[in-house]
Parts: structure tokens; sequence; C-alpha cells
């Protein structure tokens, strides 16, 4: 009798750290189901004397003003350590600390072209045991820059058609740049969605508020399509003030169509029935200055055919 209970403490301890299910681990098993004729013995992440295992896969992006940091889940970790310094080689024992129960995290408040170094640690808190630091990753917030191009032919009201036909025209333009980005026109529209705009970019005059599927991201730096001339910073309401273009969306003397006020508001009743007639006006731009007649110019015919500015999204 004594010598088949040892044996049954015997297995028990062998099998406790070698089997487990879901949310049950130990450093030495496959994390899969095991047993001894239909009975499974179980090891929970309290009583493991082990910690998790390290972080892998670290991947870090940075963005204006913020670093987003992202790894792969430690199996028994219920939170996570993120070390922080902006020295190299950090140390995780003088190193500044923040916790997070994700596998991820995004460290705000960061001053653009300060370079940040990271290593993340695992950690059990059941067990009070945390892993070995990951490698180590850095990276420097930056203000995120986006193409514009304009549109290497002109276009008849009637063909663009409507806020939507615009932008499939940028995307199938030949004179958008190369790769895989969309984009989006730079025009607004009084009520081609059911009675409603379908773009908008402000209701009160410069102030940004009840955008609609509006095509400029706020604190962003827009380009040329040769990725390098710049044109101009939006703010934090995704607009600009008319007449403070860096440069020109286009060196060459392009005449576009916005439908806007030099305020960002519609300008009623010149968008040709939200692009879709020849019949009308239109607020037209003029894509070599820098002045308000950049966005919003003329009001000219809708018999003409016009160029379109297009923006990166």
């Amino acid at each position: 009798m004594r010598s088949s209970l040892l044996l049954v403490l015997f297995l028990v301890f062998i099998l406790g750290f070698t089997c487990k299910t879901e949310n049950i681990c130990n450093v030495n098993d496959s994390e899969k189901k095991c047993g001894l004729t239909n009975i499974i013995l179980q090891s929970n992440c309290e009583v493991s004397p082990f910690p998790p295992a390290v972080p892998q896969n670290l991947t870090i992006s940075p963005k204006n003003g913020q670093i987003v940091l992202k790894w792969d889940s430690s199996y028994c970790a219920n939170q996570y350590q993120v070390y922080w310094s902006n020295s190299p080689n950090l140390s995780i024992l003088n190193a500044n600390k923040m916790t997070t129960k994700e596998a991820t995290f995004t460290h705000t408040g960061l001053t653009n072209g300060t370079i940040y170094y990271y290593k993340i640690t695992a950690e059990n808190i059941l067990n009070h045991k945390e892993s070995l630091p990951s490698v180590e990753v850095s990276a420097s917030p930056t203000i995120a820059t986006l193409k514009t191009f304009v549109t290497a032919i002109a276009y008849s009201v009637p063909a663009i058609g409507s806020v939507a036909g615009a932008d499939t025209i940028c995307n199938n333009d030949a004179g958008k740049p190369a790769g895989s980005s969309l984009y989006k026109a730079l025009l607004v529209d009084e009520s081609g969605c059911s009675s409603n705009p379908c773009r908008r970019a402000s209701v009160t005059a410069n102030l940004g508020d009840g955008q609609i599927d509006w095509v400029l991201k706020p604190n962003t730096n827009y380009v040329r399509s040769d990725g390098v001339t710049p044109i101009m910073t939006t703010n934090a309401n995704a607009l600009f003030i008319f007449g403070t273009l860096t440069n020109s969306w286009s060196a060459t003397a392009f005449t576009g169509i916005s439908g806007m006020s030099g305020s960002w508001t519609v300008f009623s009743g010149l968008t040709c029935s939200n692009y879709s007639l020849n019949s009308g006006s239109v607020t037209t731009t003029q894509y070599n200055q820098t002045g308000s007649g950049s966005l919003s110019s003329a009001s000219l015919t809708c018999g003409n055919s016009y160029y379109l500015l297009c923006v990166e999204q």
C-alpha cells in the first residue's frame, strides 16, 4: 500500500511539470493536454516557480509625439514592464518603467526628434516572477509625412460624377505616385450622400467641426508627389490657414475644383450638383499658387474639364 502511494505521488510530481491545459503552464511543458489512464494532471501559473518567457518580436512604430510598441504575448504573463531611456544599452535597474496588461503599449507625450530606447519584460504577478528583458529597440517620434499629386489629365464634371468618383479617379490616374497607398480627392460637396454631404471640411469657418470623410489628417506634413518638396503642415483640426503654403501643390498652372470657400466651408450652389452635371458653376482652384487661390479661386462653368488634387491617406 505504501509503495503504491509513493508511486502515485511520484507520477503527480513528474506530470505536474510536463502537462497543462489552456491558461496553465510550466517552463518545460509542450503546452498540450496529457494524462495517464484518462486523468489529466495540471500545474498552474500561480505555483510555477519560473518566470514567463522573454517577450519576443518586439516592434516599434514612431508617430507624431508618440511611439507604439508591440510584441508577442508570453505565456503566464499577466502584465509587462516597459523600460525606457534616452540613452542606449539601458539597464532595467535604473531605467524609467511603465506597466501594461496588454502586449502593446503607446508611449505618449514625447518630443519629436528625440531618440527613445526600450526593453520589455514579462511578469507573472501570481508567483511574482519577472522575465529577463527583451532585445532593445529605439525610435524617434516624428510628424507623419503624406504625399499629394495633381492628376495627369483634366476630367469633365460628369466624368467625375461624385466625391466617390473623384476618389476613384485619384487612384487610377497616371499621375499617382508608385506604391499601394490610397488617395482621396481634396474637394467637398453639398448633398451627394442621401441629402447629406459625402465630404465636408468644416461647418464653421476655419474650425474643422462636423468633418465628414475629410482627406487631411491632423498635425501632418504634406509634400508633393516627389516625397520631398514641402507644401504645408496641418493643425490639430486637420486644416491649415489658406494662403500659407510653403510651396504650391504643383509647379505647373493647373485649374482644379474644390467646392470650398477660403475658410473650408462649402460654397453653396457651386459644386455642379455634387459634381454630377455640366451645367451651372463650380468653385475652382489654381494649383500653382500658394495663396488662397490654391484651394478657392474663381467660380467657373461646370462645362469645363478640371484637374483634381489627390491626397494620400
